[in-house]
């Protein structure tokens, strides 16, 4: 068994300004040698005290074609801007143009103004609490006693939800989640996450010192790929308690600076279609280089198709990160063994940091495609890679047990240089996270055990959205293979499909008339005609000359099967419409 290597809790990773798919032509080697595992070297963009950044003014915008990523590409601007370029010059997103006309058209009918249908069918989103699905009950209850302690007095509330509350309540500075409570998140909650990451991988060793809780994992992400160093790093606190304020929010702030004294910025590979993971490397001030996941193949990653554009994006940038998401978002897949373990080779032959976002593990219901975390394939592939390539995954109650809305998840960090990673945790940092997220996903790393009150509810709860999740995905699938014009790649896991559409070049041409990419013109038509409101692929990047459309798998089956019959309909007609 190899040894768990040592990993200090108070870290800080590299930083990521962005390149236009076409920006991306031929290039020259990263440095530092294939097949060497990532140093401090190799990962670090601020060697040394942060440097006052010299201004980089970003590009135009301009309509970006469905694979391309918009945003900074080099130069002077006669002055330096308090702003963050990265979050002024991001391009619009898709879906929140048809989300306010959904809106819009919702203000209509109640205004009684006509229509062909009678309200809005909101099918886009992979929200499960905004579907109606509320988080676990046992969670709340815990959560609801944090903040009301009176409550351990309810009769209605069970006795071990209590118990378990009353445990949490003796860790909270003053039996109250509105303390800032840093020795709970540090200690407590990083423990009971070790222990369940342990349970979760058959016993692979888990050290709670790399366990670094956030809320939610949108802005951890920005700050694992971003953060420099600082100046002089806080001195740590935790186990070894409080012994400053150790920086500020300003310090926070200024370590996201990108490093513009490097000869080219960082680069973060991110997959496409996916997550919005290139709005993070934009707000980080890193380049997103988007790499084609094959659909042909079930959405896996190809490492051919990988080395293609990491040749192609050094000629702009530093490629120094690569983003998996696993279950996958918006696809619905579940990487096999065997991709994940060329995954893992290619980061370590590349000499990349592996970003692993695992959000959706809990909502893969396939039984013949079971979750694996990249910790335990990594582990489980041996020396020397199991103890060299770095790994950061994360995890988030947002997609599983509890609710988007409580930012609540964490980072695990494996096989991280200490010289790299030096202080996640100060005061007024980005990552830290609300209490009483932190207190449910402490009581979701410990489920209520067998016979206990609350077990039966839990399991049934997480038992039964995977199962509503794979009746929906085979009504899709058995729905959408008889339209004509209209496929999907089975669907494993996640809240999601992501069906191909067919679209005239007549509709491509008159959509650009518009200003709008094809797949979003389709979506507006629907929207318009059916009320069905769907997510179009451009929100999630897809191959260039492709379209799709995100479809929701968590409304009930009756409502998703009138979706799927005015989706197809309405295809066909627009296919006639535009022939």
């Amino acid at each position: 068994m190899l040894p768990d290597p040592p990993c200090p809790r108070h870290t800080t990773v590299p930083r990521v300004t962005y390149a236009t798919w076409q920006e991306l032509d031929a290039g020259g080697r990263t440095e530092g040698q294939e097949g060497t595992p990532c140093s401090a070297e190799s990962l670090t963009i601020n060697p040394g005290p942060l440097p006052v950044p010299r201004p980089r003014p970003p590009a135009a915008l301009a309509p970006a074609p469905a694979m391309a990523v918009v945003g900074t590409s080099g130069g002077t601007s006669p002055s330096p801007s308090p702003v963050n370029p990265g979050s002024r010059h991001m391009p619009p997103s898709p879906l929140q143009l048809l989300l306010e006309r959904a809106t819009a058209i919702e203000e209509e009918l109640a205004q009684g103004k006509d229509k062909p249908f009678t309200k809005v069918t909101r099918c886009h989103s992979g929200d499960a609490v905004a579907a109606g699905r509320l988080p676990l009950t046992f969670l709340r209850q815990v959560a609801a006693i944090c903040a009301y302690p009176e409550l351990l007095g309810a009769e209605r509330v069970p006795e071990d939800a209590k118990r378990r509350a009353g445990q949490i309540l003796r860790h909270l500075q003053g039996g109250s989640p509105g303390a800032y409570n840093l020795e709970y998140v540090t200690d407590t909650v990083a423990e009971k996450v070790a222990r369940y990451l342990e349970q979760r991988d058959g016993g692979i060793p888990s050290d709670p010192r790399c366990v670094v809780p956030c809320g939610g994992t949108a802005a951890a992400v920005v700050v694992s790929v971003a953060r420099g160093p600082t100046v002089a790093p806080p001195r740590p606190w935790g186990r070894r308690g409080p012994s400053s304020r150790g920086g500020s929010s300003r310090q926070d702030v200024v370590s996201l600076v990108v490093d513009e004294w490097a000869a080219q910025p960082t680069g973060v590979l991110v997959p496409v279609p996916g997550p919005p993971l290139h709005v993070a490397a934009a707000l980080a001030g890193a380049v997103a280089v988007p790499y084609p996941l094959d659909e042909e193949q079930g959405w896996a990653v190809a490492g051919g198709a990988v080395r293609r554009v990491l040749r192609q994006a050094r000629a702009t940038c530093h490629p120094k990160v690569l983003c998996v998401v696993n279950p996958g978002d918006p696809t619905g897949h579940v990487l096999s063994r065997h991709n994940m373990e060329d995954i893992i080779r290619l980061a370590a032959e590349e000499n990349l940091l592996l970003l692993a976002d695992e959000v959706l593990q809990e909502q893969a219901f396939l039984p013949g495609r079971p979750f694996l975390s990249f910790k335990r394939v990594l582990w489980e592939m041996g020396a020397p890679l199991a103890s060299t390539v770095q790994l950061i995954s994360f995890y988030s109650l947002s997609k599983g047990v509890g609710g988007g809305g409580y930012r609540a998840g964490f980072f695990e960090l494996r096989n991280i240089d200490p010289s790299v990673l030096k202080c996640f945790y100060t005061w007024g940092m980005s990552v830290y996270p609300p209490i009483l997220g932190q207190v449910m996903l402490d009581a979701a790393t410990e489920p209520p055990l067998s016979k206990e009150p609350s077990d039966t509810a839990s399991e049934e709860h997480r038992q039964g959205l995977r199962r509503d999740l794979a009746r929906n995905a085979q009504l899709v699938q058995e729905v959408l293979e008889r339209a004509p014009g209209i496929r999907c790649q089975p669907v494993q896991s996640g809240a999601r499909a992501f069906p191909r559409i067919q679209l005239p070049p007549r509709a491509s041409r008159q959509a650009r008339t518009l200003g709008l990419q094809p797949d979003v013109f389709f979506c507006q038509q629907l929207l318009e005609a059916t009320g069905v409101l769907l997510a179009p692929g451009s929100e999630f990047g897809q191959p260039e000359g492709t379209h799709h459309v995100g479809l929701s798998l968590l409304p009930p089956a009756e409502t998703l099967e009138r979706v799927l019959l005015a989706l197809t309909r309405f295809h066909a007609a627009f296919l006639q419409d535009f022939s």
